[in-house]
């Protein structure tokens, strides 16, 4: 999240005390990614807050369908949880990756294509093979977190998955506190905004879920 240093640090501290049960979770995954390079692929959980992962996993249900634009631990958690999911990745060395984990975990409701683009450049976005990969079909679960550059392409993706959500589902925005414009423009019925720590990041952050 935004700030100083200092302004950072107090939301940890603050975090983690009105929230003690994270507290181990924060150090265990922390250690294990500052000193062993862990990711949240290894962990197998996503890269959202831990109060969002701690409200899908109350929420999930094994007929369940999603989409993600961004692959890696959200893929894995979701794969165990429903009943499949299809996911665009950008990046070919974290597609190779994922796919060879799948591949391990022997998860084969997972649908994991390479769709390529330029980030730094993002002009004509719209009109990408990435972000015209999710098509006609509508899901329970939408995720967006996927890559991203200089410019902000997460909430294009945003308007185009509410128009995929099914009725009853609904959409996760990650990194949220970046993002003013879907909190402001969306088609939801109620938004909550999840705040707390995470695996895998020094400090505090938010994931919005919108419910449809």
């Amino acid at each position: 999240m935004e700030g100083s240093v200092v302004q950072k640090m107090g939301r940890l501290v603050s975090n983690l005390a009105t929230h003690p049960g994270y507290l181990r979770r924060y150090i265990k995954d922390n250690t294990r990614h500052w000193f062993a390079g862990a990711t949240p692929l290894d962990l197998e959980i996503p890269w959202f807050s831990y109060a969002a992962t701690d409200f899908l996993d109350t929420y999930l249900k094994p007929h369940m369908t999603a989409f993600e634009y961004g692959s890696g631990g959200s893929t894995i958690y979701l794969a165990k949880r429903i009943h499949s999911v299809t996911s665009i990745e950008d990046n070919i060395a974290w597609f190779d990756i994922v796919s060879r984990r799948l591949h391990q975990q022997r998860l084969n409701n997972v649908t994991l294509t390479l769709q390529s683009f330029d980030f730094k450049h993002a002009a004509g976005f719209e009109s990408s093979g990435y972000f015209q990969a999710l098509g006609d079909e509508t899901f329970d679960i939408l995720v967006i977190d996927g890559s991203e550059e200089w410019t902000h392409v997460r909430p294009v993706c945003f308007r185009r998955a509410e128009e995929r959500v099914k009725p009853g589902g609904i959409i996760v925005l990650d990194d949220s506190w970046r993002y003013r414009e879907p909190q402001r423009e969306n088609k939801a019925r109620h938004v909550e905004s999840f705040v707390s720590t995470g695996p895998c990041r020094p400090g505090v952050t938010s994931t919005d879920v919108f419910f449809y």
